[in-house]
């Protein structure tokens, strides 16, 4: 006899060598301001740098293009972090936050981690 487990990917639990967890959310409100917050809870004498990439893309045809003014680098050495970026979307359509976090400390090589968050603006 043998069980077969179905996973999503929301329910896949990755490992990491210096972060405890990351988190990312994406918002627009209905006068289309973007906001996008990031986070990542690191491990006390473990993590020590990390450089966290994000940008807010519009789809255009089959293509996914960095809207103006709202790219952006954070550059933490804490152990835990938190930040919030802005902008104001100029058209309505669908967009996505891109994050891409590099965490490095001691724990082992260092965790690349992406999320995808999509959203619409009507």
């Amino acid at each position: 006899m043998f069980t077969v487990t179905t996973a999503t990917a929301n329910n896949i639990q990755t490992y990491s060598n210096n972060v405890r967890s990351t988190n990312a959310s994406f918002t627009i409100s209905s006068t289309g301001k973007a906001t996008l917050s990031i986070e990542y809870n690191g491990i006390s004498g473990v993590t020590k740098k990390a450089i966290i990439n994000s940008k807010i893309q519009k789809k255009v045809g089959l293509i996914w293009v960095t809207v103006n003014d709202a790219k952006w680098e954070d550059i933490s050495k804490t152990t835990n972090y938190y930040n919030s970026h802005s902008t104001q979307l100029s058209s309505k359509g669908n967009y996505r936050a891109y994050i891409t976090y590099v965490i490095s400390g001691n724990g082992g090589k260092n965790d690349e981690i992406t999320k995808t968050i999509e959203k619409t603006y009507s």
